[in-house]
């Protein structure tokens, strides 16, 4: 009688405990309910997951030890070869987590349409790209010509991303549209190590903040909108001759220039080009088709290269340096390039160019 007892007393506290541990867990949010609350710490955890409730209790788990009342999980990245090896991402909150700051209206206006500044633009997925050429003599006007073509397209704000002159003076202009509620990008972090590579799985394993520099499949540079994407993306390619409010500016000259509907400028070498949703890396392509990415200083210095090499020659443009790093680093068998170094001849106008290489 006594053992039945003990057995019932051992059982309700097994129960209580259950339930307890329950009560304190950290609580998943939904997307809605996420984007309203404003995060105190982004975090990760690496493990072998075989489903969603897999990896959700596995953040719950380290909620708690942060001391979060909620998350959020804002991605989930699988390792190449191993679907059930991931990197989970997610937002922690704490119990009275503050409202997150309203979008602010308080923006220029041009024809009733708000003019949003980068670091706004880039934050918002935009629903259309415009591409405009004409003569405007003024900033104002400029902004009055995107403002109406946008306007016409039903646009709560427009971005000015990109001016180019193309000939005697005028100006072809991209923009982006955007809607009153536009949904959020995701964005990468500044100079992100590349997921597929050695650093990157490396970081990967190692998790915590290690981890959170990885770049994530998926997510937009934080730094620039990628034209030729978006023109893509919207099945935009054309230019559009627009002219300047002012009746009396005095129009610049034509001349028998046909305007590339290109997202890249005429004056770029069209093999190299930036990838889609990625970071804002050139990626230079070779006659074969082989890609190759160039790094830059922050996220090479992120990383430890296999191999440098060096060579020598004249090369009239940048472009021209970094299409023939790219290439000799691609005979080498390596996926990321960084020119680290180049040497100017004391005698003559050959160059010697140092690259460091990264798979």
């Amino acid at each position: 009688m006594k053992i039945t007892h003990l057995k019932k007393s051992c059982l309700t506290l097994l129960l209580l405990s259950s339930f307890s541990t329950l009560s304190y867990a950290a609580q998943e949010l939904t997307p809605e309910k996420a984007d309203s609350l404003q995060s105190f710490k982004e975090v990760s955890v690496r493990g072998q997951y075989y489903s969603e409730s897999d990896y959700s209790r596995a953040i719950s788990k380290l909620a708690d030890k942060e001391g979060a009342s909620y998350f959020y999980i804002s991605s989930v990245n699988v390792y190449p070869g191993n679907d059930s090896l991931r990197v989970v991402y997610a937002k922690l909150y704490k119990s009275d987590a503050p409202e997150a700051a309203p979008k602010s209206d308080n923006f220029r206006q041009f024809v009733g349409v708000y003019e949003y500044p980068k670091n706004t633009a880039i934050r918002y997925e935009p629903y259309d790209i415009i591409r405009l050429r004409g003569y405007f003599p003024t900033q104002h006007e400029l902004n009055n010509a995107v403002a109406k073509e946008a306007a016409s397209k039903g646009a709560y704000a427009f971005f000015i991303d990109r001016l180019v002159e193309v000939n005697g003076g005028n100006l072809q202009i991209t923009a982006y549209l955007f809607k009153k509620d536009a949904a959020e990008r995701k964005l990468q972090v500044e100079d992100a190590i590349p997921y597929d590579s050695e650093a990157g799985q490396l970081a990967l394993a190692q998790g915590g903040e290690a981890a959170m520099q990885v770049e994530r499949p998926g997510y937009y540079s934080s730094s620039a909108f990628n034209e030729q994407f978006y023109v893509d993306k919207f099945k935009n390619e054309s230019v559009k001759d627009v002219k300047s409010d002012n009746k009396s500016a005095t129009t610049a000259p034509k001349a028998d220039v046909v305007v590339s509907s290109q997202a890249i400028p005429s004056n770029e070498q069209p093999a190299k080009s930036m990838m889609p949703t990625k970071s804002s890396r050139y990626t230079v392509t070779l006659p074969d088709g082989t890609k190759i990415e160039e790094l830059n200083d922050a996220t090479a210095a992120k990383m430890v290269p296999f191999d440098t090499i060096k060579f020598r020659g004249y090369y009239a443009t940048e472009q021209e340096i970094s299409y023939n790093a790219g290439k000799k680093a691609a005979e080498k068998g390596a996926k990321y390039y960084h020119i680290s170094r180049i040497a100017q001849d004391t005698k003559g106008p050959n160059r010697t160019i140092y690259v460091d290489l990264f798979r």
